[in-house]
């Protein structure tokens, strides 16, 4: 990959620079405040929704970004690569973008949302246990900040990874713990980033993973859907969900477990037995990463089954599509971009997939041409040629 005249995208570089900055200090200051439950809790009711969310906003957050920008500029040397900003805002210009991203990237929900959902209609999870699986319940406040899923791409802000939303009332969900932390939870960020795999699932379904059996429910009430069947490698999970979860299934009976690892399951999986197959069984994108930088070659050999990825465009925000950023800034701008602390395990898939980038055969003569490289299609494709060359390394 390389510039056919790298000083002509000096100025759409260094705009792709400033949004990306902005988008990963805002949602970092977002998912920190989400991490320590936050919750605005005195909202008016007579608000209207957009009115709603910049109140929380304010309420929320103005103390948080006065402390980050205070931070940043006393300790530009410790806060790379946030401290950038320094040079693109001065302290009242960058407090004005930080807290319009964090308003932009701030979503109020009605609680009907899920308390009409057909799995919260039927499915009742009670306090219970099996080894280290526990099931049960837990909530959100009104006006408790969760995150949610970031849906869509916007070429204009191609970097907005980071989603919160909150409810105006107390809403309890289901979830299911290993060794007391949550590993599983049907909430908002669940239900929105299976809306499109959901909508795609027809004729004999398999997924891979079962949790609490959001997928799988959801799935089966499809009249387009003979069947479901489930891939879980954990036998106490399969034995809480078959013991209180599956009788309140309507459509039980289109369900079938089976216990065994995905990983060798699949490579004993003929072509065209399933129609739609997807995957879920990561816990987010930290731990799934590697999962499904394994699990994905072994899905590209089949042709009569649409394989889908949960979270798959989570790993390409988070993980991905900052690197294809990284390494632009460096071939454009000689700019020698920093990306935000991670795992020693995504630091060396990072690595790998900014070498992948660099052997890629790619020229760019068009601002279209560098916007393609950001987008969703692109990146996805280039995911998936990286993950089957992929060696671990």
């Amino acid at each position: 990959m390389h510039f056919a005249n790298p000083k002509a995208f000096t100025r759409p570089l260094r705009k792709l620079l400033k949004s990306y900055l902005l988008s990963v200090t805002a949602g970092d200051i977002m998912l920190g405040e989400v991490a320590d439950h936050l919750c605005v809790n005195d909202l008016d009711r007579g608000l209207s929704d957009k009115e709603r969310i910049r109140a929380a906003a304010d309420i929320g957050f103005t103390d948080t970004v006065d402390d980050a920008i205070e931070n940043i500029w006393e300790d530009p040397e410790g806060l790379i690569p946030y401290s950038a900003l320094c040079d693109l805002y001065d302290p009242e210009g960058l407090w004005k973008a930080l807290m319009k991203e964090i308003e932009e990237h701030t979503h109020f929900y009605d609680a009907s949302l899920v308390t009409k959902n057909p799995y919260y209609i039927h499915v009742h999870a009670p306090e219970a246990k099996s080894g280290a699986i526990e099931l049960g319940t837990t909530d959100y406040l009104g006006g408790e900040f969760f995150q949610t899923y970031h849906q869509g791409y916007s070429a204009k802000r191609p970097f907005g990874y980071a989603d919160i939303g909150f409810f105006d009332e107390r809403v309890a969900f289901p979830v299911i713990r290993e060794n007391g932390q949550v590993w599983m939870s049907v909430v908002m960020s669940e239900i929105e980033s299976m809306e499109e795999p959901l909508a795609r699932a027809h004729g004999k379904v398999i997924t891979y993973g079962l949790g609490l059996g959001y997928y799988a429910f959801m799935a089966a009430e499809k009249k387009e859907v003979e069947s479901v069947t489930v891939v879980e490698m954990n036998p106490h999970v399969i034995s809480l969900f078959k013991t209180y979860l599956l009788p309140q299934f309507p459509h039980k009976e289109k369900i079938h477990i089976i216990e065994a690892d995905a990983m060798d399951f699949i490579r004993e999986q003929k072509d065209g037995a399933y129609d739609v197959a997807f995957a879920d069984f990561w816990g987010g994108v930290s731990d799934g990463l590697s999962l499904y930088l394994r699990f994905m070659p072994l899905t590209a050999r089949f042709q009569r089954t649409l394989h889908e990825f949960w979270i798959e465009s989570c790993f390409l925000e988070y993980h991905f599509r900052p690197v294809m950023l990284k390494v632009l800034l460096d071939m454009g701008l000689s700019y020698p971009l920093v990306l935000p602390e991670t795992g020693q395990s995504e630091w060396r898939i990072q690595k790998a997939f900014s070498r992948f980038l660099k052997q890629w055969d790619y020229t760019i003569e068009t601002e279209e041409d560098l916007a393609y490289l950001l987008t969703n299609d692109c990146l996805i494709r280039l995911m998936h040629q990286f993950a089957i060359e992929y060696t671990g390394d």
